[in-house]
């Protein structure tokens, strides 16, 4: 290579950085048209209402202010975070800050709003293409529920005969001290009944007919509301504990669950959370829902974070790339049909900032690996821009973190947590910040807004490159395939990359970490560190 032509390699690595008009994030060249399907591999965004945007300044985030939000979660144009779907943690009337125990199946905890405002909501979704799903608890009411307060109230009447109300057989109530645990009493009498998650959640009887027709029946009322679909909470203790369960019933029920809901909706979304190991939650893809949460890559020591802290055997790109491969195969052996549903963290979990100790890269990196998973991942409220939480649940439901000058929508967040350790910026800091983890989430919802076979398509490892801390993959789709290369490492790579073996032509977008650019000159790929690129 002459000096010459040397020097002038040099200006244009260089002008990879941050220059604007280079390839850097200033100058990012390969935005494409948006190409979003209308299904079910969408990008979901999951609200603990009460902690995100409060719209009446009484302190407590409420509907109409999700609704506020909504162009900041997608304008309907491509622009916001670019998420396509919501999920909202439980809304309905119920005594506990969580909202997992409820009272009343069709209405609205008074202090997030009412009916109205849920329809609203539902219809400025479905005017930007969004979708609006919201959590369906039926393993358990709250105790304060009038069904169960009748049943007691009859049990304390008459302790030796309670007679026949009916809504003794909505629940699992057995005479005298039971054997098994997950059992607690009504007051001093000899009776017990079902409560596997606490004494305030007593559990359904769900083979009781009575029951599953109120079910059926409020099923029918969120969605005639405009609801889209259901989360389904702990699915595995419909029949069983919280450890284990009987799975051919839980599926049972879940069929019939899910059946009720597409006969109004045959388009209803309905996933399910199945917290175990992988065999486990690919058995659940026998079932007729949708979705069930990838729980072996998410939280501290799943797949994603272990594969960015080096813990484990084959924690690398090599690693990632062969599990997230072995992971779709597994699901799709029991479902061809399978929609994965990747995570990082969620309001059970500590949250994934946390993870990686303030490591910026790290953390947008993590967001990158499952936001490049097919099927349709969820990204939990204020993860976009590195909120921190752990400990107790409260702590993991703190308030979305919009501004530090102004307090405009800002909430108190849940009774009892702990103030958070704030290790990012403020959202309207990052939106200004090119470089910030709130600006790499945009562009990662976004190219898979751009290129529908990221999340819909079949994954196959290529070739090895040489190096455990880079990967590529296909993804094939409707006929069409990108490839995915990705660097785990914290150093710059380049390699050889044949265009023509692996049938591409350019850059489609790329992360990067840092704000280096991707580069493809010829056949020689280099990508900075903690980057991913797309090629088609």
């Amino acid at each position: 290579m002459s000096k010459k032509l040397s020097v002038l390699v040099a200006i244009i690595m260089a002008c990879t950085l941050l220059v604007p008009g280079c390839t850097g994030t200033a100058g990012y060249k390969y935005e494409q048209p948006l190409n979003i399907i209308e299904d079910a591999c969408r990008t979901w965004y999951e609200v603990f209402v009460p902690s995100f945007y409060d719209s009446n300044g009484d302190g407590t985030g409420d509907l109409e202010g999700v609704t506020a939000k909504l162009d900041y979660l997608n304008d309907g144009k491509g622009g916001g975070l670019g998420v396509n779907g919501i999920w909202l943690m439980p809304i309905m009337p119920s005594p506990s800050y969580h909202k997992y125990d409820v009272t009343d199946y069709e209405n609205v905890d008074p202090s997030y709003g009412t009916l109205g405002d849920l329809e609203r909501l539902a219809t400025e979704c479905h005017k930007r293409g969004m979708r609006l799903i919201i959590d369906y608890e039926f393993n358990h009411t709250s105790s304060q529920h009038p069904w169960f307060l009748s049943a007691i109230q009859a049990i304390r009447d008459n302790p030796d005969n309670p007679g026949s109300n009916p809504y003794l057989a909505y629940y699992n109530f057995v005479h005298g001290m039971p054997a098994s645990s997950g059992y607690a009493p009504v007051g001093t009498t000899d009776w017990y009944y079902e409560a596997e998650f606490t004494s305030s959640m007593p559990d359904l009887n769900l083979d009781n007919t009575a029951v599953r027709a109120e079910l059926e029946k409020s099923a029918q009322f969120w969605l005639g509301l405009g609801v889209d679909g259901f989360r389904l909470d702990a699915v595995q203790t419909y029949y069983g504990t919280t450890s284990s369960g009987d799975i051919d019933r839980n599926i049972t029920l879940i069929d019939w669950f899910t059946g009720v809901c597409q006969l109004v909706d045959p388009d209803a979304y309905i996933v399910g959370e199945v917290w175990s190991n992988a065999t486990t939650i690919a058995d659940y893809y026998r079932s007729d829902a949708t979705s069930f949460f990838a729980f072996p890559f998410a939280q501290a020591t799943g797949i994603i974070a272990s594969t960015l802290n080096g813990s484990g055997t084959d924690a690398n790109a090599q690693g990632f790339c062969k599990l997230m491969v072995a992971w779709q195969k597994m699901l799709q052996d029991v479902d061809p049909d399978a929609v994965d549903a990747p995570f990082i963290g969620n309001h059970d979990t500590a949250r994934a900032a946390g993870f990686f100790s303030g490591d910026l890269q790290k953390t947008k990196m993590a967001a990158g690996l499952y936001l490049t998973m097919s099927g349709g991942p969820f990204v939990y409220y204020g993860e976009e821009i590195g909120m921190t939480g752990s400990r107790t649940d409260p702590d993991k439901r703190g308030p979305m973190l919009w501004s530090d000058t102004v307090t405009t929508g800002m909430t108190k967040g849940p009774p009892g947590m702990e103030p958070a350790k704030v290790l990012f910026p403020a959202e309207d800091v990052q939106d200004a910040d090119a470089l910030s983890l709130l600006n790499y989430c945009r562009r990662a919802v976004r190219l898979r807004n751009e290129n529908p076979e990221v999340g819909r398509g079949t994954v196959a490892v290529l070739e090895d490159l040489g190096d455990p801390d880079l990967c590529a993959v296909s993804k094939t789709w409707a006929g069409s395939k990108v490839v995915l290369v990705y660097n785990t490492s914290t150093e710059r790579k380049s390699i050889v990359f044949s265009k023509a073996d692996h049938q591409i032509t350019a850059i489609r977008g790329y992360l990067s970490t840092t704000g280096a650019a991707v580069t493809l000159w010829g056949d020689r790929l280099t990508l900075p560190p903690m980057s991913i690129v797309v090629l088609k």
